[in-house]
């Protein structure tokens, strides 16, 4: 390793400043790692971060000679010249990566790791033999993971763009894989992921039938909720809808053969011989209404004949299974959502164990920032997931376009991903970001700016304390 410079003044255990050696300028850049030889003994690993050059002679607001030979166009005197980056500490190196406690002295020499050096074997030790790309500029560096943390659940941001997906396909599905998990991938556009599996690993999510409480919802929905005011406000109609629902005598049945049972069955539940409400002719004419608005694509998306049991069986076959789900609107991808979330939520209070990567792409879709009607309900569901999956090896898995706010997703569901990977941000998500990654000396303007497939990687799966910036190969 080749020395590059010294530690400043006003060094902590966390954190110092490396002035640089002369010309050491012109190589050394934002997230290099480097060796600390502390002269207070132990060496120590640490990130370059925030670099910033000085020259006493071109200050501006005031005026001297250096500010005169600028104005003129002349050359500026170097004499007073320098260059330094702030110098984010990972740990002391022994065997492993350990806290350092030691204040770095002044004057102590720093060292650039160069590519034959490779510092992530610091980092991976003997515990963590899987890795996740590769550390920025330096792709035979393979940036190790703890394993054990993967039911405690990842959250993906970044930007259109950003490779969110790429990250997921080349380098966190093959990471589950590995590390025994099953994946059960929710493709949300049905562009994705589908396209790059073999079809043997894609279901549609019209095959998929739907738990009665999620039809029963999911036709309200469809039918404008027979004109009452909310869906909680459980009128005959939607009362005679339940027991039609619940009685299953529709399943297996063709789309016209569903509409005349159907129509037949609610007819006869709301004649005015049979029913007890006192209004039997508006209820009739409130489920008329409903039953027109109906059409055929609906009624489709209610017959599928896969079970979440039988889902999950594929999975445990298949080992990888991607569900495409296009050609469907949003209420009928969050209703199956539902569906799949109740059995699983079912296997989990039995006690069973899952061993499941469930990836949620369109993360906004299921959990908003602020959640409303089937919303709140696919929200309260992912945050009970996430409560339950840590102990039953259920990793949560959620891709998102932004981290907070109205680009984001819900805060509570956010505060349940202990580990990140952060790509290219959008500028309304740059605060949360700096209250995620400023701590760690990362100014949050680098990420509006971060190459597509460029990420960091922070959170328990790290077993750096501090962020990484990673990126991988595109195949």
């Amino acid at each position: 390793m080749k020395p590059i410079g010294i530690i400043a003044s006003e060094s902590s255990e966390n954190e110092a400043r490396v002035i640089l050696n002369q010309s050491e300028e012109k190589r050394v850049k934002v997230e290099d790692l480097v060796l600390v030889d502390n002269r207070n003994e132990g060496r120590i690993l640490a990130v370059l971060r925030r670099g910033r050059g000085i020259n006493e002679n071109l200050k501006p607001g005031g005026y001297n000679p250096g500010v005169a030979y600028a104005r003129a166009g002349g050359p500026p005197s170097t004499a007073k010249e320098t260059y330094d980056f702030t110098l984010s500490v990972i740990g002391e190196v022994n065997d492993t990566i350990q806290q350092n406690k030691k204040i770095l002295a002044p004057g102590s020499p720093v060292y650039l790791f160069e590519d034959k050096d490779d510092p992530m074997r610091y980092l991976a030790g003997s515990a963590h033999k899987h890795t996740v790309g590769y550390y920025e500029g330096h792709p035979s560096w393979h940036v190790p993971v703890d394993v054990s943390f993967i039911p405690y659940h990842i959250g993906v941001f970044a930007s259109t763009g950003g490779g969110k997906s790429y990250l997921t396909r080349l380098q966190l599905i093959p990471l589950f894989l590995d590390a025994g998990f099953d994946a059960l991938v929710l493709d949300w556009k049905g562009r994705d992921y589908a396209p790059y599996f073999k079809k043997q690993n894609i279901i549609s999510i019209s095959e998929v039938s739907l738990d009665p409480e999620t039809v029963v919802s999911y036709l309200c929905k469809k039918m404008g909720n027979f004109g009452y005011l909310s869906q909680q406000a459980r009128g005959t109609v939607t009362q005679a809808l339940e027991e039609f629902i619940y009685s299953e005598g529709w399943r297996g049945l063709s789309v016209d053969e569903f509409r005349r049972v159907f129509y037949t069955s609610i007819t006869q539940a709301l004649n005015p011989r049979n029913a007890t409400s006192g209004k039997p002719f508006e209820d009739q004419q409130r489920f008329e209404r409903g039953y027109r608005k109906l059409r055929d694509s609906d009624i489709q998306n209610i017959l599928g004949t896969l079970t979440s049991s039988d889902i999950l069986r594929f999975v445990r076959d298949k080992k990888l299974v991607v569900m495409d789900m296009k050609k469907t609107g949003r209420d009928e991808k969050l209703s199956v959502f539902l569906t799949l979330a109740r059995h699983m939520m079912d296997l989990m209070h039995n006690d069973e164990d899952l061993n499941i990567a469930l990836v949620i792409d369109e993360g906004p879709q299921y959990c908003p920032f602020n959640p409303d009607s089937i919303q709140k309900e696919t929200t309260d569901m992912i945050i009970d997931l996430c409560a339950l999956g840590r102990s039953h090896k259920l990793c949560m898995c959620i891709l998102s376009q932004g981290i907070a706010g109205e680009i984001g997703i819900n805060a509570a569901v956010r505060r349940n991903l202990n580990t990140q990977f952060v790509g290219k941000i959008h500028p309304l998500d740059m605060n949360e970001a700096g209250s995620w990654l400023s701590p760690f000396n990362i100014d949050p303007k680098f990420l509006l700016s971060l190459p597509p497939g460029h990420f960091y990687f922070m959170g328990n799966m790290n077993p750096s304390p501090i962020p990484l910036l990673i990126t991988f190969g595109v195949k």
